[in-house]
């Protein structure tokens, strides 16, 4: 299939862009005047380009002549107003929805997220039966995508993909993990209560999208969880864990997690957002990341994606950690 991939010059897109390459598709990126191309001319495939984004429909249209499918990626994962996670994950969505069923295009992937799901349920992973419940304007913007898509689910064949935190090589945000195992001290909020996550790699997050493509069932209107995955390496990870792991990848043997209480999570928030205010530019930490740092943790299962798609993670957490230190140590990031 020729198929448009959204979000292509972002953190996720050229992994996708490869494994699509790799399974056979013809890949056209929908890419602004002003992207960086460079990851993607990287990978050594024949990519075609169409200048826009998702905002603007008739680019949209025009980007959308002749293909076969539609891989949704682009969004946003932290913003300076809550309206900014709307207008791109939301109204992007329905925008990029809306155009492939004008132009009859059939296949359509959608990349969601874990945090439409919520904490988990009862301190348990997660399962596609389970209904979102999302608590950050983040996760709800996504939901918001999710649901752009199912309106059009008797016109579209809608797949649904819904990865937890994803890391590897060029990411800005799970890089916050490396830095606290960098220095021998990570933060944990919670005194008390311990933190659980479902993790990805991002080569692992492009194939999984590739076989939903080809394999993946439909949603079937705005009900039901048919068509919806969740991936993942296989594994539940404590938060404390993850920053050791890290730690260990960069060569420090260990770090020390501090438990904080989570009281103390949300002044923090509220600094970190005047500070994106005054600099313009949004930050990792948020009052919105602080919603999702209360409770459990997120985590989910990957039995449906096994048995429906044929996914099978390759990047185990130590192997993947491993990886993505050395990038981030060969490209003088830490």
């Amino acid at each position: 299939m020729k198929v448009l991939l959204t979000g292509a010059t972002g953190f996720v897109g050229p992994q996708t862009a490869r494994a699509l390459a790799d399974s056979g598709h013809q890949v056209r990126c929908l890419v602004r005047e002003t992207s960086d191309r460079s990851a993607l001319e990287a990978l050594g495939v024949e990519l075609e380009y169409a200048i826009g984004d998702v905002c603007n429909q008739a680019a949209l249209h025009d980007a959308m002549e002749g293909v076969d499918a539609v891989v949704h990626l682009a969004g946003a994962t932290k913003c300076l107003r809550r309206e900014d996670y709307y207008r791109v994950n939301a109204y992007g969505s329905r925008l990029v929805a809306e155009a492939a069923v004008a132009r009859g295009v059939p296949r359509f992937v959608h990349c969601s997220t874990l945090a439409v799901a919520g904490p988990m349920p009862e301190g348990r992973p997660v399962t596609e039966d389970d209904p979102p419940r999302p608590v950050s304007e983040y996760g709800r913007s996504k939901l918001a995508g999710e649901e752009a898509v199912r309106r059009h689910g008797h016109r579209l064949e809608g797949t649904i993909v819904r990865p937890p935190i994803v890391y590897g090589p060029r990411d800005r945000d799970f890089f916050e993990v490396f830095k606290m195992a960098a220095r021998g001290l990570g933060v944990r909020p919670g005194l008390f209560t311990p933190k659980r996550y479902s993790i990805i790699h991002v080569e692992d997050l492009g194939k999984a999208i590739a076989l939903a493509l080809d394999r993946g069932k439909s949603v079937q209107g705005m009900e039901g969880s048919q068509g919806v995955y969740y991936v993942s390496d296989g594994e539940v990870h404590l938060w404390d864990e993850l920053i050791q792991r890290a730690a260990v990848a960069l060569g420090r043997g260990s770090a020390f997690v501090l438990p904080v209480p989570e009281t103390l999570a949300w002044p923090l928030g509220l600094w970190s957002e005047l500070a994106a205010r005054i600099t313009g530019k949004p930050q990792i930490v948020s009052v919105d990341k602080v919603r999702e740092s209360m409770g459990p943790g997120f985590a989910c299962t990957i039995d449906r994606a096994r048995n429906e798609l044929g996914f099978s993670p390759e990047w185990p957490a130590d192997r993947g950690l491993e990886h993505t230190a050395r990038w981030y140590l060969e490209n003088k990031w830490l």
